[in-house]
């Protein structure tokens, strides 16, 4: 099965400098509800960044080519490690359901400082 994937930029807009370092939260909502993205099998590096400066993470999820209307999510909710404030992102994501069954299974996010 091809995968779908969304680079998700994150920047420092603070005076100082920043150590990040795990998985951000991820919450895929739409009109049918929300999912949380699962933390994949990658390793977590400690990422430094200076004012200004960027990191990245990867969503993966499994695009819908089924023919169906499968279920879209228009909004992510990003939390990066070790923080407590989420942050909105428009974004619409389409993805399979198969026999009746529950949207989330193959939505998964790497690690802060791994994406491509």
């Amino acid at each position: 099965m091809a995968e779908g994937e969304l680079l998700v930029n994150l920047r420092n807009t603070g005076p100082s400098a920043c150590t990040l370092h795990g998985f951000p939260g991820v919450d895929l909502k739409g009109r049918d509800g929300t999912v949380s993205a699962a933390r994949s099998k990658v390793a977590a590096p400690s990422v430094s960044l200076a004012p200004g400066q960027e990191t990245r993470f990867t969503l993966h999820y499994p695009p819908n080519h089924s023919g169906g209307s499968g279920v879209t999510f228009t909004t992510l909710i990003v939390t990066p490690p070790n923080e407590t404030h989420p942050h909105t992102l428009a974004q619409a994501i389409n993805i399979p359901v198969t026999d009746g069954s529950a949207p989330g299974p193959g939505i998964t996010v790497d690690p802060v400082g791994t994406g491509k």
